[in-house]
């Protein structure tokens, strides 16, 4: 499965001068490839993955968004045609960097007024989808008696053995 399908949201190649810091380090990147929950810093100097990072850009209207995130992978080789940098996940961002992300990238009207209702239903529908994806049991496989790991909602879709191929079901 590619890292593309993988992903949540959409991202839209912007580039954007960068500051970021985790602790007492502060050094600047460029970032591209941003969506609303993630974005990747092109630098020399990639932090470790699990890091936890502070972020400021520096938008094209001169304004300056304010994030939070956790570096999820880290690019570092001598390759010309590969950027180096940080794929971050955001934790955390300002009112400043949805409004660009959603008028600027996406192309949609960014009512502040709404922002609470918009986290809330985010929130909700977050811990549905995870509820969701917690739900499995573990069915033994007919044929060659190993154990699968199902989800709960996969049931109907008549799952099969992952090393045999055979129904489950």
């Amino acid at each position: 499965m590619s890292r593309t399908s993988r992903r949540r949201h959409k991202r839209y190649t912007k580039r954007i001068e960068t500051e970021f810091s985790s602790g007492d380090m502060l050094f600047r990147g460029i970032s591209s490839d941003l969506s609303e929950k993630g974005l990747f810093i092109r630098t020399q100097h990639g932090f470790v993955p699990g890091t936890e990072v502070n972020i400021q850009l520096r938008l094209p209207d001169g304004s300056t968004a304010q994030l939070r995130g956790v570096v999820k992978r880290t690019v570092k080789t001598h390759l010309q045609f590969v950027k180096n940098g940080m794929g971050i996940e955001i934790i955390e961002s300002d009112s400043t960097y949805v409004r660009f992300v959603r008028e600027e990238l996406i192309g949609i009207h960014f009512n502040t007024s709404k922002l609470s209702d918009v986290v809330e239903v985010k929130t909700r529908a977050r811990a549905e989808e995870e509820e969701q994806e917690e739900a499995f049991i573990i069915q033994v496989c007919p044929d060659c008696g190993i154990k699968n790991r199902v989800k709960v909602a996969a049931l109907s879709m008549k799952p099969r053995c992952g090393k045999c191929g055979s129904s489950l079901t």
